[in-house]
């Protein structure tokens, strides 16, 4: 990433002072008093696919167009990541375990159980700056899109449910439902006591209508997923340790200058649990609305 210093019409005005050096003494021209930075500078954002990460791409662009950027947008992929690395986008957000393909095999970050832990989700932004990829991974936010594991809370009494090791006793009597691939689930499970669990894999769209059946069923959603609060059910405790950690993970490419960066590190800051709830909540039902509408609600979710 380049972070320019120097303006060109200082560089110009030095340039000058150094022909004249031979005639009189010279000194730094004094910059205008709250003269703003050039900002023609277009900048293009590859949007996660699904709704909360393009909302979320729009608060970036928005906050970056109020200091004077051009921003256009990609069109939603799942793999934003590739974009910047492909040169097609300037700037791609999505979560930290969608940049390990980026790095080369050995510089993986995870351990033998190849789930991302909280550390090591801090450890592969460091791992991805010092490779010298081409882009520079920013900050993670603090809040945290990791799966975890939902019941109803008439199904958590029914089958005495509280923590990871009270879900594995009763497990011979639930099914687990995703929308993604179990693979690594089963054998956590089995880890934590749980023999011969029985999977499902259904789409996305389908999850919630799975748990309001609730029928011996234990739902696997993100954290960050309104319905868990907003319906009252009941994350499984200690369950997100089963999943790898999921902040969010900007990566800019050189076009990214260091007042972009500061922008976009500024709303990263910002990007708590509740507001990734807030921001949720609004892309998410029958009366969801469109991903760039939920942004321009950043302010008030961050507020309230």
């Amino acid at each position: 990433m380049k972070f320019p210093h120097t303006t060109p019409a200082r560089t110009l005005a030095l340039a000058a002072c150094v022909l004249a050096l031979p005639l009189a003494g010279c000194t730094n021209p004094p910059q205008d008093a709250g003269t703003e930075p050039s900002r023609d500078v277009a900048l293009r954002i590859a949007p996660a696919a699904d709704p909360t990460g393009q909302a979320l791409s729009h608060v970036y662009g928005d906050a970056l167009e109020k200091l004077g950027y051009t921003i256009s947008f990609a069109k939603p992929s799942q793999d934003p990541y590739r974009q910047v690395a492909d040169g097609a986008a300037d700037i791609a957000i999505d979560t930290a375990p969608a940049a390990i393909g980026l790095l080369p095999a050995d510089l993986d970050p995870r351990g033998e159980d190849q789930r991302l832990s909280g550390d090591e989700a801090k450890a592969l932004v460091g791992l991805v700056n010092d490779a010298e990829l081409g882009f520079t991974a920013l900050p993670l936010s603090e809040g945290d899109a990791d799966a975890v594991m939902v019941l109803s809370g008439a199904e958590a009494i029914e089958y005495s449910i509280d923590s990871v090791a009270s879900l594995a006793t009763a497990c011979s009597e639930l099914a687990f439902v995703s929308a993604a691939s179990t693979a690594g689930l089963d054998s956590a499970l089995a880890g934590a006591g749980c023999a011969d669990p029985v999977f499902r894999t259904v789409d996305a769209a389908k999850l919630h209508d799975e748990l309001r059946a609730s029928v011996g069923r234990v739902v696997v959603l993100e954290r960050q997923d309104a319905v868990i609060g907003d319906e009252g059910f009941s994350m499984v405790d200690g369950s997100s340790e089963l999943f790898d950690a999921a902040p969010y993970l900007a990566l800019a490419g050189d076009a990214v200058d260091r007042d972009a960066a500061d922008g976009l590190n500024q709303v990263t800051r910002q990007m708590n649990q509740q507001a990734l709830i807030g921001l949720n909540r609004m892309v998410s039902g029958p009366d969801a609305m469109a991903p760039e509408d939920a942004a321009q609600r950043w302010r008030w979710i961050i507020d309230n």
